[in-house]
Order: structure tokens, then C-alpha cells, then sequence
């Protein structure tokens, strides 16, 4: 099959072996579309450091052989083609999109597709994945637009996490996809006030599309600043500050458990692959409760792909580019400058 293979800093478009065939409960899949992740920018600044983190945290799904090529891409959506043995929920023809998560036959364990050397990711024409991920998707909304369902659900699950409740307030720091979901969570979730700290004043732009109530530049407004004068007017209502640290930049957290009103929370949505110092007793003084993704959550995929049907997304504005497999090396490029991009969409066949 054709596929953009990354290795040593670069793609190369090339034909490769496809992947394993459907095994029990899988599914073959003709790729329509697939984003570019984050964690997909932080494992081609650094494949080593991305693996060896893995690794250590035992975190069997993204650890795989930097050495060798690997095909990317696990925010996907296209059309079945093969059902293995023992599904009976999908058939060939069925326009999907989901979670990109295979199991290893020979090991029985389960690996994200494209941080996998046998199991490929969809910057290539076909992939494998367990059927149990995967949801059909709705009539009437392409399949461009269901690859969106897979960013946006992580900020529906860390938002239930947190135990948001009407009363309280969210701080949404960074408005990259994750964060641009984190803030349509927090807003369905019925948040009493929703600020949005972000420099890129694209992205502060898409902030206000997707519903925060107050978007600052954290250059020039310091945004745990804005929530204390609120609360000195009396606009504060009545419940807690939660901060979705979605940046995934170093020092941030530190900074939080510094900054934040006594008895806040601290979800934190992104992460950093670098190291990050905190003082453990500050946040104890300051009684900040931190969750780095604890807790139930309830259907959160399934939520925000019905959003999306529904229409209650802006889907085209967090879109804001698509390349074919030959565009890759110079889409990743252009998205660590978050100025000029906020998910460009691969499409294999274009």
C-alpha cells in the first residue's frame, strides 16, 4: 500500500507491506482522513525521548522500535473493506472513524496504530484496528469532519474527570485541538464562566468561536488575575476555578500551584515530554487538588461525534488545512507555528 513513512527526521512516501491482517474483533479500514495529533509533533521532535518515556512509564501502547520506519496517524476516519472473525456490528461499506487501537495477535497486547512497526497508522491507504474502538459515523457528516471526534473527546473526558459543576469557572490554558475541545466540554458541561489563555491570536480567535466566555493573551493579561478581580465583584459564582492545562508546555503546572486561588483544581489535559519540577508542598499549602486523568467519564468519544453530527461544532474552523501523503514533512512544519495552523487533515488518497 502507499504510505508516508517517518524516519530520521523525515517522511518518504513509498509502497509498504499493509498491516496484519483482521484478526478476531478487527477491522480493515480504507483511510479517508486522518489529523495530525500533537503527540505526533512531539514524537518527530524527538522519537527517543518520546519512546523511552513510554517505556518507562509502562505505557506499552506508544513504545515501538524508533530505529526502524513506522507510518504515523491514529485520528482517523474511512470505509471498512474487511471484517475479521467475530464481528457482527459493522459491514464492508461502513463509513467509520474512532479510537486507533489494535491488539497484537502473537502478544495479546493492545498498541496505538502508527506508534506500532506492525501495526500502521493512517498517513498510509489502510489500517488495522479493534472493532470495539470504532463507531459508525452519522449520516450527513463527513468524513473529514469525524476525524475531529478523536482530538475533541479528550477534552469531554478530562472535563467529566474534573468534576465540573455549573457553579464553577474553567481556565483553558492553551487553544490548540485539545484544548479548542476542552473548551466545548466545559461549556456543555454548563461552566459558570470559561476564560481562554492563549498567545496565538488565531487560536484566541477560534477560542471565542467555540464558546469561552473571556479569551486573554496570557502576554498581557495574566489570567488567574481576571478570575481574582471577578471574584472581588461578586461575578465569581460561587463555586471553584478548574485550569485544563492543555499547552503541554514545561513549567506551566509549576506556575499553576503557584498562581491559583487556595482550593482550586488542576486538570491537566496536555502534557509535556520533558521533564517538569513542581514544589509538592506549595500546592499542599495552597490545597490544589492536580488530576493528570483520573476518574469515570462516560462515553466521552460517543458524545462528541454526536456534537458533531448535530452541527454544534464549528468542524471547518478547527480544520485548517489538508495536504496528501507528499505534504506531510511540510504540514508538521508549519504546525509548530501555532500561528498558522490548528489541524491539517492528511488525506491519503489525494
Amino acid at each position: 500500500m502507499r504510505a508516508a513513512e517517518y524516519f530520521d527526521g523525515s517522511f518518504t512516501v513509498t509502497d509498504v507491506s499493509g498491516p496484519p491482517a483482521a484478526g478476531p474483533g478487527q477491522l480493515r479500514i480504507k483511510v479517508a482522513a486522518c489529523g495530525i495529533c500533537g503527540s505526533d509533533l512531539s514524537m518527530s521532535k524527538d522519537p527517543c525521548r518520546f519512546v523511552s518515556v513510554a517505556a518507562a512509564g509502562g505505557f506499552p501502547l506508544a513504545v515501538f522500535d524508533h530505529t526502524k520506519p513506522i507510518v504515523l496517524g491514529h485520528e482517523y476516519a474511512g470505509t471498512v473493506v474487511e471484517c475479521g472473525p467475530g464481528v457482527s456490528d459493522f459491514e464492508v461499506g461502513d463509513r467509520v472513524a474512532g479510537i486507533g487501537v489494535a491488539t497484537e495477535a502473537g502478544t495479546g497486547i493492545p498498541t496505538i496504530i502508527g506508534y506500532s512497526n506492525e501495526y500502521h497508522g493512517a498517513f498510509g491507504e489502510f489500517i488495522v484496528v479493534d472493532g470495539f474502538w470504532v463507531r459508525k459515523v452519522p449520516d450527513g457528516l463527513s468524513l473529514e469532519h469525524a476525524t475531529l471526534a478523536e482530538p475533541l473527546h479528550v477534552g469531554e473526558m478530562h472535563v467529566q474527570q474534573s468534576g465540573l459543576t455549573e457553579a464553577d469557572a474553567a481556565l483553558v490554558i492553551g487553544c490548540g485541538s485539545i484544548g479548542l475541545g476542552t473548551i466545548l466540554a466545559a461549556k456543555a458541561h454548563g461552566a459558570h464562566t470559561v476564560i481562554a489563555a492563549e498567545p496565538s491570536p488565531k487560536r484566541r480567535e477560534l477560542a471565542a468561536k467555540m464558546g469561552a466566555d473571556m479569551v486573554v493573551d496570557p502576554n498581557e493579561q495574566d489570567p488567574i488575575e481576571l478570575w481574582n478581580s471577578m471574584l472581588m465583584a461578586g461575578r465569581g459564582g460561587g463555586g471553584i476555578l478548574i485550569a485544563y492545562e492543555s499547552s503541554g508546555r514545561v513549567g506551566t503546572l509549576n506556575t499553576l500551584t503557584h498562581t491559583l486561588p487556595f482550593g482550586s483544581r488542576i486538570q491537566v489535559v496536555a502534557s509535556p515530554f520533558g521533564d517538569e519540577t513542581i514544589i509538592p508542598v506549595v500546592a499542599q499549602f495552597r490545597q490544589i487538588a492536580i488530576n493528570f486523568g483520573h476518574g469515570p467519564y462516560h462515553e466521552a468519544y460517543d458524545t462528541v461525534l454526536k456534537r458533531l453530527a448535530d452541527g454544534e461544532i464549528d468542524a471547518e474552523a478547527i480544520i485548517t488545512g489538508r495536504v496528501g501523503l507528499d505534504g506531510l514533512g511540510d504540514a508538521f512544519e508549519a504546525l509548530r507555528d501555532p500561528e498558522a495552523h490548528v489541524k491539517i487533515l492528511v488525506l491519503p488518497g489525494a
